[in-house]
């Protein structure tokens, strides 16, 4: 099973038969059988026909559509899976002692997993700057939990994330050194990667949520407002280091990525992106991680797989309001 990516503008994504034609001007470039599709990202314009878009609709195959700098534009999808009791829960428990304990629990496995990349990346460097932000980190650490909302919890959250990107660009190669995220737009080649990372990171979440029929919008940690999916963006957070920035750091740091696959907003608007060719590495590098096996949930799987899996977890956790059932992924 595989999620499949098309970036080249002017492609085209047709059905026949028991398979879906990928093609570009008058070839076809690729066959995908149907059976093998788990999901679809669209990156550019690629033209998809109307009976391909029924079928992705009745296989329940997502398709994402991203522009070339990794904005969403929006996403086609199946309502089969739609839980209406689960969806109901999630609204209940809304500002309830749960959803601050489930917080409690996302943020310090996010920080546990920051740390671990920290500790990892600076055998080699050995930065006295990582340490000393490694050292800040753990003592904001253990002020969460005695925190009463998910306000001040995300003011510690924000502290710790502070800590980690300045020391995270101690890490990496000089031309890909940075000193804090930057987000819309990204500024530098590193944040570029981490924001594309985290755009595909966030609608494999969403994706896994639909599946398991729950409201990707709403969360219990984040903020709610309108055209953000806060669900997706609390349960993506102790996945951040363990898939994009650890990807990222080996794409650097093992020269897959070179500052050539970057270039500036073409309309001259502030902004660095990866080209064409960089994105390519990128969603390779990308898909290769998210089949890479891993022992984080019981038994050898997928990241995609432990991450749909920590979803289901979740629901079942939601549903029992028992937030014992929930355990976060800690990087080892």
């Amino acid at each position: 099973m595989s999620f499949v990516y098309i970036t080249e503008d002017g492609a085209f994504i047709k059905k026949r038969g028991g398979n879906f034609i990928v093609g570009q001007g008058d070839k076809e470039v690729m066959e995908i059988p149907e059976a093998v599709l788990d999901g679809l990202v669209i990156i550019d314009t690629v033209q998809v026909s109307s009976r391909a878009m029924v079928e992705f609709l009745r296989l329940g195959v997502p398709v994402t559509w991203l522009s070339r700098r990794g904005a969403f534009f929006g996403r086609l999808e199946s309502t089969r899976h739609v839980n209406v009791f689960r969806q109901e829960q999630q609204i209940l428990q809304k500002g309830g002692p749960f959803y601050l304990s489930l917080a409690k629990k996302c943020i310090t496995g996010k920080i546990h997993n920051q740390l671990t990349i920290l500790r990892r990346y600076n055998r080699y460097a050995d930065s006295s700057t990582v340490d000393e932000a490694v050292r800040q980190i753990i003592a904001n650490l253990k002020h969460i939990p005695e925190v009463q909302d998910t306000e001040e919890l995300m003011g510690y959250e924000g502290i710790a994330a502070r800590l980690y990107f300045h020391a995270l660009g101690e890490l990496v190669p000089k031309d890909f050194a940075f000193t804090k995220r930057s987000k819309r737009p990204p500024l530098d080649p590193f944040n570029a990667m981490l924001s594309l990372g985290y755009t595909l990171l966030m609608y494999e979440v969403y994706t896994a949520l639909s599946n398991e029929g729950l409201h990707p919008y709403f969360g219990f940690l984040h903020t709610l407002k309108n055209h953000h999916p806060a669900l997706a963006s609390d349960l993506m957070e102790e996945w951040r280091a363990v898939i994009v920035d650890s990807m990222a750091l080996s794409l650097v740091n093992h020269h897959e990525i070179k500052i050539e696959h970057f270039e500036k907003a073409e309309d001259g608007q502030p902004g660095i992106f990866l080209t064409r060719e960089g994105r390519a590495i990128f969603l390779r590098a990308y898909e290769k991680k998210m089949r890479t096996k891993n022992q984080y949930v019981e038994g050898v799987h997928s990241y995609r797989h432990s991450l749909a899996h920590q979803i289901a977890q979740y629901a079942q956790a939601l549903m029992a309001t028992n937030v014992d059932m929930y355990e976060p992924i800690w990087l080892h």
